[in-house]
């Protein structure tokens, strides 16, 4: 009998021992196995909404020029200070230049003498046309002249019409030298290229202007502010989503309490490589001359998608340093799906990726729900 219980012991302990392991590792399986987790959920939306963004803006005038002297000359008059409105063709300052007058002159005189030499070899080129038509003539009568005296005279008004051509250039190219000297002439009086207001004066009579003026400086600069030029640049996230024929609303500091409104003229339809945007022109009417150019402005500029994009609540959006992902519910299971965002509007994100309108995703995403783990969807 007590050999029956020696030979017993060893296998119920065994059999104990087995029964523990197991029961440990059920356990350490329980411990390790992601519990399923009880989550809120929401729906993607499709949308294209309006946004407003916020963009700084500088007015620009309709036309700006800085004018200078052509022709190196001496201040004679100035007939215009800073301030003054004037129109086009306005007569704004008058330039003495003896060289240039005396350069008119001699181009003057110069075609007169070509045209008198033109005279001189037509006179003549019709002369030996003449001689040598009557040799011509003559020569019908057998021995009458000689074909030696013939061919002198031939010879003599091929060069004669030789010379007239080259009376003709030279009086051609005279005529071309009198009508440059003379455009330069008429550049000594300085006038307005369009209606507008002189914002800089920088002569006085008796001042040296023109080429080799060290000064470098304009001598005046017109403005036309009667319309201004809004300028903004578009980031390039927003350069696709500037409506056609927009308005909007800015502010200057000048004038903080009162809004004004512009609308959309042109766009540059290209990104600047500087700082990677786009500048488009809102035209504002200036009548009233209550803004100046060279303000800064404060811009509401309405945005929107050239078509439906998804939306998201900010909270189904996580950024982790693996990657930036929602959560989809697919069969009672969570799916990491990689997303990037784009614009914000107000508690919701839009996003890009590999998820569709109408699906279920996490609404409160967060790493510790992770991917492939069992959830459950909380009733409301």
């Amino acid at each position: 009998m007590k050999s029956y219980w020696t030979l017993l012991a060893p296998l119920v302990a065994g059999a104990a021992i087995t029964a523990c392991s197991t029961e440990a590792s059920e356990e350490k399986k329980k411990s390790t196995a992601p519990e399923t987790q009880q989550v809120e959920v929401v729906e993607v939306q499709e949308m294209r909404p309006e946004k407003n963004i916020v963009l700084p803006g500088e007015l620009k005038p309709w036309n700006r020029v800085s004018l200078y002297a052509k022709v190196k000359g001496f201040v004679r008059a100035v007939q215009v200070d800073r301030g003054s409105w004037v129109r086009k063709g306005q007569v704004l300052a008058q330039l003495d230049a003896p060289e240039v007058l005396s350069e008119v002159s001699q181009a003057q005189a110069h075609v007169q003498a070509q045209e008198a030499v033109l005279i001189e070899q037509t006179a003549r080129f019709r002369a030996s046309k003449q001689t040598y038509q009557r040799l011509l003539q003559t020569n019908k009568v057998e021995g009458a002249v000689s074909p030696h005296e013939l061919e002198q005279a031939q010879a003599k008004m091929l060069a004669d019409s030789a010379m007239v051509s080259v009376a003709k250039g030279n009086v051609q190219a005279s005529r071309s030298t009198y009508q440059t000297k003379t455009e330069l002439r008429q550049y000594l009086t300085i006038t307005a290229p369009f209606d507008g207001i002189i914002t800089e004066r920088n002569i006085s009579a008796g001042a040296l202007v023109g080429a080799g003026d060290s000064n470098g400086k304009p001598l005046f600069v017109l403005e036309d502010s009667r319309t201004l030029r809004l300028t903004v640049a578009i980031p390039e996230s927003y350069a696709n989503q500037l409506p056609d024929k927009s308005s909007v609303s800015f502010t200057v500091n000048a004038i903080p309490e009162q809004t004004f409104n512009a609308r959309l003229a042109r766009s540059a339809q290209s990104l600047v490589e500087a700082n990677r945007s786009m500048m488009a022109e809102f035209d504002f009417n200036n009548q009233r001359n209550l803004l100046k150019s060279g303000m800064y402005a404060e811009v509401k500029l309405p945005v929107e998608r050239t078509m439906s994009t998804l939306f998201v609540p900010k909270t189904s959006v996580v950024s982790s340093t693996e990657k930036t992902f929602v959560i989809r519910v697919n069969d009672n299971k969570a799916e990491w799906v990689p997303v990037e965002k784009g614009n914000v509007l107000d508690s919701l994100v839009e996003v890009f990726g590999g998820i569709h309108s109408k699906e279920t995703i996490v609404r409160k995403a967060s790493e510790e729900i992770r991917n492939g783990q069992s959830i459950k969807i909380s009733k409301k």
